[in-house]
């Protein structure tokens, strides 16, 4: 009886490996058949690349460092191309504007004086170089002549003790003064008074052009600074959307920080980064097909706008399947010519480019 139920239990443990053997050829081919039908379907599918939805990204931040004064929108607000989004206290601006202006009208002063010198110096000169006119020489003569008279009759009056000795020392010393201003006015300056004169019109001209060169600094620095007060409030660029507001009032900020993000109003475009080894089916202009899992897998067209000259990175390393090189991508945009769904920053989207292809 032993020997029975041995003989029994044999035979089960026999069909059981027979089982076993065949269910595992079953899945081995089960297994082969997936494998064969993935890479038929993933050359199929070649065709179809993954790609995102893409809009004009704006991040805005100030030329200024100082408080926040004041934060007139929220995230999901609609602006217009002007809108003040943000305001910085312009205190210290101001001042500098003040400062900046309160010094180019102090060396505009100073240019109006020294051109009213310079037209002064080139008279004098001009006198000197001319001599003096008809007029001036009559009029220095007969104020010679009349000193002259009077300083004869004063000195018999000065000899017999009529007349003091410091009424008469006057007197001779407005007789020689007109002597003099005769005898010039009809010499002429001497060639030292010249000199003298020249070198007057020369330091007035000196004078002018550096309170010019500072004026033309003032001005700049007026400018900058008057920039820098414009920059406090700081407006939208364009119409948009605000994605992001990172301050709040009363913040201390510094130049470059990243103060409010927002999405400029315009149409949304798509970029795939497409191997080159499938660039053979992608030429600008071409149309393609485009799905959005977001949408069901509905179909819309689209346009391939620009094909990018250069590689944007590597998407597969050399491998003994791939090949002894890298297989580089490159950036494809393509433009949405019939979009009727709303569609947000980087949402998946799918190109066929065959289904274009096919089209045309």
């Amino acid at each position: 009886m032993n020997t029975e139920n041995q003989v029994n239990a044999n035979q089960k443990t026999l069909v059981v490996k027979i089982v076993l053997v065949a269910a595992a050829i079953v899945a081995l081919a089960v297994l082969f058949s997936m494998y064969n039908s993935g890479r038929t379907s993933a050359q199929q599918s070649q065709t179809v690349i993954q790609g995102s939805v893409k809009m004009t990204e704006i991040d805005l931040n100030s030329m200024l460092d100082g408080y926040i004064d004041a934060v007139n929108v929220e995230e999901g607000d609609e602006v217009k191309a002007g809108d003040v989004i943000l305001q910085i206290e312009p205190d210290i601006v101001q001042a500098k504007v003040k400062e900046a202006e309160a010094a180019l009208g102090q060396a505009r002063a100073g240019l109006a004086q020294a051109q009213a010198a310079h037209q002064a110096a080139q008279a004098v000169l001009a006198k000197a170089q001319n001599g003096a006119r008809p007029e001036d020489i009559a009029q220095a003569k007969a104020a010679y002549d009349y000193a002259a008279v009077t300083y004869e009759r004063m000195k018999p009056l000065y000899a017999d003790g009529a007349v003091s000795a410091n009424d008469f020392d006057g007197i001779e010393a407005k007789y020689l003064a007109a002597k003099a201003v005769y005898e010039q006015a009809q010499n002429g300056a001497r060639p030292e008074d010249i000199a003298a004169a020249q070198a007057q019109v020369a330091q007035a001209s000196a004078a002018i052009s550096q309170y010019q060169a500072t004026i033309r600094q003032a001005e700049g620095a007026v400018e900058e600074a008057t920039t820098y007060l414009n920059h406090a409030a700081i407006t939208a660029p364009s119409d948009g959307v605000i994605t992001a507001v990172n301050v709040e009032k009363g913040e201390l900020i510094s130049t470059g920080m990243a103060l409010v993000s927002m999405r400029a109003a315009g149409e949304a475009w798509v970029e795939v980064n497409v191997p080159e080894t499938s660039l053979s089916m992608v030429k600008q202009g071409q149309q393609v097909e485009l799905f959005f899992p977001a949408y069901n897998e509905q179909r819309f067209a689209g346009t391939i706008i620009n094909v990018s000259k250069s590689p944007d990175f590597a998407i597969k390393k050399a491998t003994n399947e791939n090949g002894s090189f890298d297989v580089l991508s490159y950036t494809v945009k393509i433009r949405l010519d019939d979009m009727t769904e709303t569609l947000y920053a980087g949402m998946t989207a799918m190109v066929d480019f065959a289904a274009g292809a096919q089209a045309e």
